[in-house]
């Protein structure tokens, strides 16, 4: 089980379906969520303010919608890549997207710490496949 997964959706909705499925998938013991890049980037302000050692405390997934208002997906890409990814260098995130097109994912490749592409809603399966792909030691059990 992660320590913690931040969400970032501008649809209240799904950012409710996604913390549900998160916590009874026992897949991170705390969910963050955000409405917004805006919002995403002062958590990790925060962190940075607050923690002697921040990236300890940061998330070490993140869900990331890229079409939201005030600040999307691809603006928050653009500023955490360049002020924020050396203090938290072990975070993962996947872009949440209702459709796949295939000029984002081919811009995504210039972002790192992108490592996966997945629709939305959060459920069961995109979270296995998640598990399976990028913390199978932190959800192996006994």
């Amino acid at each position: 089980m992660l320590n913690k997964v931040l969400v970032v959706n501008d649809n209240e909705l799904l950012l409710m379906i996604a913390k549900k499925m998160i916590s009874i998938s026992n897949f991170a013991n705390e969910t963050i969520t955000a409405t917004d890049g805006l919002e995403a980037l002062d958590y990790f302000d925060d962190l940075l303010q607050n923690e002697t050692d921040p990236s300890s405390k940061a998330p070490e997934f993140m869900f990331l919608d890229l079409h939201m208002p005030n600040m999307n997906g691809w603006e928050f890409l653009k500023v955490f890549t360049e002020k924020y990814s050396t203090h938290f260098p072990n975070l993962k995130v996947a872009i949440l997207s209702a459709s796949v097109e295939m000029e984002e994912i081919l811009l995504l490749v210039k972002y790192p710490i992108v490592v996966d592409f997945v629709a939305t809603p959060i459920n069961e399966e995109v979270l296995n496949s998640v598990k399976t792909k990028f913390f199978k030691d932190q959800f192996q059990t006994i």
